[in-house]
């Protein structure tokens, strides 16, 4: 079976898992991110057999996708019933699926994945915190380094304790890319989600110019960065060859 498929065929099982009838009834059926599973799983499988591969992969995926369901809730003040029940709904929905991780993991009985799971939230946390509540004003590249921090924290914690460190640099690259995309579609469809919606920036009015700006440069450091490295192991050169095919699409 190609790469491929095997991704296929986790997604469609990682959809049968997280299906929750009455959750489904009030929110959309959560969001996959396609790029996080193929990488996950490229990480798991160059140690694991494809069953393993998938079962942790689906496992840590259900941890993103519950840190994700969080991020969706709006900041303003909510006085209609019907709105404050879909928030109150939506922490609950993303509580349900870390409890979820927890429950898959425990099942496969790898106390370990567990563990670094565990940390990696813990800094995701501390890295959200430093971000919102800053002991010292943040500049525009101080920012993005935090955010950087923020969209990597379980990616690259799971790479580094696979044996992986050497790739973590240009995975941390591709989902700030990523992310600093969807915070600029996110604001000029003026919708008060994401990290910019929760903070005051002294050139607000010039967000959306200064995150194409920083998407251009990003995706460029990115694909160069990919060219010149001498690096010739088999994960490396997998990571590369899907990072630079997704590039073009995200930027």
């Amino acid at each position: 079976m190609s790469l491929f498929k095997e991704l296929d065929l986790v997604c469609h099982q990682l959809c049968l898992e997280l299906k929750h009838e009455y959750v489904q009834t009030v929110l959309p059926k959560p969001d996959i991110d396609r790029d996080k599973l193929t990488i996950y799983y490229m990480l798991f499988r160059m140690n694991e057999p494809q069953q393993a591969a998938g079962s942790y992969t689906k496992s840590v995926m259900v941890a993103e996708i519950g840190l994700n369901t969080h991020e969706t809730m709006t900041c303003e003040k909510r006085t209609n019933k019907e709105l404050l029940k879909q928030r109150q709904l939506t922490v609950l929905s993303g509580d349900f699926y870390s409890a979820l991780y927890y429950y898959t993991l425990a099942r496969q009985s790898n106390i370990e994945l567990v563990k670094w799971v565990a940390q990696a939230i813990q800094n995701f946390n501390e890295y959200k915190c430093a971000l919102f509540f800053p002991p010292v004003h943040f500049g525009w590249q101080e920012l993005i380094h935090e955010i950087k921090k923020i969209e990597s924290a379980l990616v690259g914690k799971i790479a580094r304790q696979l044996g992986f460190t050497h790739v973590v640099p240009y995975i941390s690259d591709f989902f700030l890319i990523k992310r600093l995309i969807a915070e600029r579609d996110l604001r000029n469809e003026e919708k008060h989600t994401g990290y910019f919606s929760k903070m005051r920036l002294d050139d607000d009015d010039q967000l959306v110019e200064k995150l194409d700006s920083e998407i251009k440069n990003r995706t460029a450091q990115l694909s160069q960065a990919l060219k010149r490295s001498e690096d010739q192991s088999e994960l490396f050169l997998k990571l590369k060859d899907y990072i630079n095919l997704k590039l073009p699409l995200t930027a």
